[in-house]
């Protein structure tokens, strides 16, 4: 009976995708937006996912620093009259909430209440709490956190009980220790967002490049693994299965095995919504596997970009020594703190650099599914293309 079941709702699938329901919010298509920093998920693109049929996704990093709000920051920091770090970095941080609110705000307003609008609040950044807080305050519909585990999330949270917590992880160990943690503020997470290494772009959830292949966090086999554990311990938490999506086979094979819903991300990056810069897209359709290059990111984890990235050219002459850093974005940066085994970039500024308007050297991040996007499209036809 369980196969006859199985084989019906197999069937079901091909013609019919589930919607999406995390917490009290809901949504036409299984599709949740990553949200891409610095600066490419800003309210344009979350909204226009959200329109169409997905969950949209707003992303903190660095946005103090993007066009957007550059000119306020720059402002800001003016008006401070000082040089001294510890209090440039406190504005930058200041400057990155109100941006925060900035951004929900005009989401919000586009979505009229009709639609769920989340941002995405990485863990490894300096300033976590006040990010978090600042989203809390505006009312975003969701937080999805990942680079690293964000153990006190609940905590940061308790006065916003209605906020949908959706943690970003890799595999079995790290969805346990995470809700054995969460247990303690008693809440579990209201979805998992499980990220494959071996074709994800930043903050890989690998110790280094040789772990990226790791078998416990290949798709197929994590998500089977957690989706056990959770009905064995009786939690009702969906699955998100996330990287290497592209198309609606995609997205069944997911749902095939278990996951509940998908997210996508480089499909959005080469959208015509997103605020990368143009050369950056047309450089993903042109892109080859071979193109694709693995390295360790100044955050000390393994990273994806193209080899046509102009600043790993000139990153090889850049010296390896300790720096004064006015914002600190990073806890952990191996191009301040003068680690000879990283990237010797600021990520920051060169994921700037991969926005509009600029046009210079710059960080072309991809996850490993931009060999398998051929044209740039709007997120409507993305999203038609999917349900097709």
């Amino acid at each position: 009976m369980t196969n006859i079941n199985k084989i019906n709702s197999e069937n079901s699938l091909e013609n019919n995708l589930p919607w999406l329901k995390i917490g009290k919010f809901s949504s036409e298509l299984p599709i949740v937006q990553w949200g891409m920093g610095v600066g490419i998920s800003t309210h344009r693109l979350a909204w226009e996912v959200a329109l169409n049929g997905g969950i949209g996704t707003l992303s903190s990093a660095g946005l103090a620093n993007i066009a957007l709000y550059k000119d306020e920051y720059i402002k800001a920091v003016k008006d401070a009259h000082t040089k001294d770090p510890v209090v440039l970095t406190k504005i930058f941080q200041e400057q990155t909430n109100k941006a925060i609110k900035q951004e929900i705000a005009k989401a919000k307003e586009i979505a009229q209440g009709k639609w769920p609008i989340f941002i995405n609040i990485m863990a490894a950044v300096n300033g976590f709490k006040g990010q978090v807080l600042a989203a809390c305050e505006w009312w975003v519909d969701g937080i999805v956190c990942g680079a690293w585990l964000p153990l006190n999330l609940p905590e940061i949270t308790k006065e916003y009980p209605d906020i949908a917590l959706i943690p970003i992880l890799s595999n079995l160990r790290w969805v346990r220790i995470l809700i054995n943690r969460w247990q303690k503020y008693n809440k579990i997470p209201d979805a998992i967002v499980l990220e494959d290494p071996s074709t994800a772009w930043w903050h890989l959830w690998a110790k280094d490049i040789n772990a990226i292949n790791n078998p416990d966090v290949l798709l197929e086999n994590s998500i089977r693994e957690v989706k056990k554990y959770l009905e064995e311990s009786g939690y009702n938490i969906p699955i998100i299965a996330a990287w290497g999506i592209v198309n609606k086979e995609d997205i069944l094979k997911m749902l095939k095995l278990w996951a509940s819903w998908v997210q996508l991300w480089t499909r959005f990056l080469a959208s015509e919504e997103s605020w990368a810069n143009d050369e950056f897209k047309q450089a993903i359709v042109e892109s080859t596997q071979d193109n694709i290059k693995t390295y360790v990111s100044n955050a000390y984890l393994p990273a994806r970009a193209l080899d046509s990235s102009p600043i790993f050219a000139t990153m090889e002459n850049v010296d390896v020594h300790t720096r004064i850093c006015l914002k600190n974005c990073l806890e952990f940066c191996g191009y301040r703190d003068a680690s000879p085994v990283t990237a010797q970039m600021c990520i920051l500024r060169e994921l700037i650099s991969s926005t509009k308007p600029w046009s210079k050297k710059w960080l072309r991040f991809v996850g490993t599914s931009a060999a398998r996007i051929h044209e740039i499209l709007s997120v409507k036809d993305i999203m038609e293309g999917l349900k097709k």
